[in-house]
Order: structure tokens, then C-alpha cells, then sequence
């Protein structure tokens, strides 16, 4: 039953996203065209990595705060180490971000405190540390390794390398979630703590994997955006986290947890940046992308607010329930015979 609510789910959200790109396909010049789907996915492709990431600890009942900067850290790392090859650049960064991950995730589940405010801190601070890494100044790579970039914009029709290591991503984890034990089991503690803990199973574990993955993928896809483009700042992807969370709720991941899908993410991903491409084709104004981005963002958190764990999502059931038990007729009491009749 629960298979098939989220089946009908997703068919909604993806008839949004359709809807999205037809409307700016009839409306915009250029908009449809290959070299704008092209860009699109490319746009899709560090969003939708990390949402992958931090979906997964959404899934588990938590949130990482902090994937903005380790994917500003990673970059610098990896636009620092450029020289050795981008294999060893991309490893090296995202190897960095997965300890790390480890370490945060470790920490939440032994000092059992809200990953919010852990990960606030651990956002705030690294975004010192890309400070000093990047010696308080934007970090470029050397004109000798510039075949790197090429090589991560090369064009396969509407793909390029970046945006389909975020779809090999996606589908990876996705079959991980739907059909493994470790994924049944993030889904139990997302959804009911308490009893998947009497049940047998160690959230510990599952958190650290959650937050591993979370940093891992947040590192990765900061390392290959910084080469793509030659370059990494410490300031950079300031607005990560609210694209990646807008693209994880759009796709129907719950902030409760227990509730969503990677090929929601997927569908979320890309209903955002249909929008936003849009608007830039428009010629809509720099602020326009962000407030698109925040109204979407509230719109899809009241509407989680409203189907989930909350109190007002409880009371709305409730109430619903109650409203519809009023309208069932009840049975008439029969008259029996002996029953005297004024």
C-alpha cells in the first residue's frame, strides 16, 4: 500500500517537472534546444550529488548542515592537487570528505545530540578552514592542467562526465535504499526511531554511513565543479545547502524522515533547475533565482509540515479522520418487538 502512494507520489512530481520545461519550452526561445538541455544537466549535476548525499541523512531522521563547505574545502583541495592528475585530485578530496563524514556522524550518534546544531558548528568552522587552505583568496589551477577542465565539459550529445557520474550516483544509491537490508533499515530509524531500536537495529551505524555519504558525495562534487571550472574560492557554493534541500523536498523526501526516494531527488533536482534556467533565459533579474529558490523551498516545507510527523501534520489527520467518521451514517438501531411504542 505504502509502495503504491509513493508510486503516485512520484508520478506527480513528475508531471510538475514536465509541465516546468513545457511551459518554458513554449515560452522561451532556445529553451528546448539541446545546447540548453545540455547546460541544464550540467546545473543538475553538483545540486543533485549532494542532494543524493543529504538525502540519505534526511531519509535517517537528520540533516547536514554542512555540505556547503566541505564541497568549498574539497574544491580547494582538489584545484591544489590538479597537478597529480584529477584521479588522484577527485580521491584525494573526497577521501578527506568521507574521514570527515565518519568522524561527524560518529559523533552525533555517541554524544546522541540534534545533528542540526552539531553540523551548524562543523559548517561554520570549515568554512574557516577553506579560508585557510585557499590563503584567504581564490585558488586557480595552472594553465598546464587546464586539459582537465576540457576534459570534465567534453559533450556526449546532453551529457558531459559530471552529470552522468551524478546520474550513475543516484541510481547507485537508489538500488542501495530499495533493495538492501542497510536501506530498509535507514528508512526504520527515519521513520520510528524508538521502534527500530527495539526491533534490533543500531542507529549508530546507520548514522555514521548516513553523514559518511552525506560529506563523501558533498566532497565529490565540490572537487569535480571546482576542475570543470579551473578554479575554487573559499566563499564558494554558499547557496548548496538551500538548492540541494529545495531539490530533496520538491522530489517528496520528508524532514521527518522515513519517507522519499533517490529518483525523487532526481526528479526534484530537475524540476528546480528547469525553473531557474528559465528564469535566466527570461532575462530575469540576479535576485529572481533566489526567490524562485526560497518560495519553492517554503512552499514544498509546509506541505512536508502538513503529510508529516508534526504536530500539525498529526492534527490535520486527526481532524481529517474525525470529519470523516462524522459523515459515515451510523447503523439504525433495530425496534425490537417487546420494545413498547408510545
Amino acid at each position: 500500500m505504502r509502495s503504491g502512494i509513493l508510486h503516485h507520489d512520484l508520478i506527480l512530481r513528475i508531471a510538475l517537472a514536465v509541465l516546468v520545461f513545457l511551459f518554458f519550452a513554449l515560452t522561451t526561445r532556445g529553451y528546448a534546444s539541446s545546447g540548453n538541455i545540455y547546460a541544464i544537466l550540467e546545473s543538475c549535476a553538483l545540486v543533485g550529488i549532494v542532494a543524493a548525499g543529504l538525502g540519505v541523512t534526511m531519509l535517517a531522521g537528520e540533516l547536514d548542515l554542512s555540505v556547503g563547505s566541505i564541497a568549498a574545502c574539497a574544491g580547494i583541495v582538489a584545484v591544489q592537487m590538479s597537478g597529480s592528475g584529477v584521479v588522484v585530485a577527485v580521491a584525494a578530496a573526497t577521501i578527506a570528505g568521507l574521514v570527515f563524514g565518519v568522524l561527524q556522524g560518529a559523533l552525533i550518534a555517541r554524544l546522541n545530540i540534534s545533528s542540526l546544531v552539531f553540523t551548524l558548528g562543523t559548517f561554520i568552522a570549515l568554512r574557516g578552514v577553506a579560508f585557510v587552505l585557499s590563503h584567504e583568496q581564490t585558488v586557480t589551477m595552472d594553465l598546464s592542467n587546464l586539459a582537465i577542465t576540457t576534459a570534465l565539459r567534453e559533450r556526449f550529445v546532453i551529457f558531459s562526465p559530471f552529470s552522468l557520474t551524478m546520474i550513475a550516483i543516484v541510481v547507485a544509491i537508489g538500488y542501495v535504499l530499495r533493495y538492501t537490508r542497510i536501506g530498509r533499515e535507514i528508512y526504520a530509524i527515519g521513520g520510528a526511531r524508538k521502534e527500530s531500536r527495539a526491533a534490533g537495529i543500531s542507529p549508530s551505524k546507520l548514522l555514521v554511513l548516513a553523514f559518511a555519504l552525506s560529506a563523501g558525495l558533498a566532497a565529490l562534487a565540490g572537487s569535480l565543479a571546482s576542475l570543470r571550472s579551473g578554479s575554487a574560492s573559499p566563499s564558494g557554493h554558499e547557496t548548496l545547502l538551500v538548492a540541494a534541500v529545495t531539490a530533496a523536498l520538491i522530489g517528496g523526501i520528508s524532514l521527518y524522515g522515513g519517507r522519499g526516494s533517490m529518483s525523487g531527488i532526481f526528479v526534484g533536482v530537475l524540476t528546480l533547475q528547469c525553473l531557474l534556467s528559465g528564469l535566466t533565459l527570461h532575462g530575469a533579474a540576479f535576485w529572481a533565482a533566489s526567490l524562485a529558490t526560497g518560495a519553492v523551498l517554503l512552499v514544498f516545507l509546509v506541505l512536508d509540515i502538513a503529510n508529516g510527523s508534526s504536530p500539525i501534520g498529526q492534527s490535520l489527520r486527526r481532524f481529517h479522520v474525525a470529519r470523516r467518521s462524522s459523515r459515515t451514517p451510523r447503523p439504525r438501531t433495530p425496534v425490537s418487538a417487546s420494545t413498547p411504542v408510545s
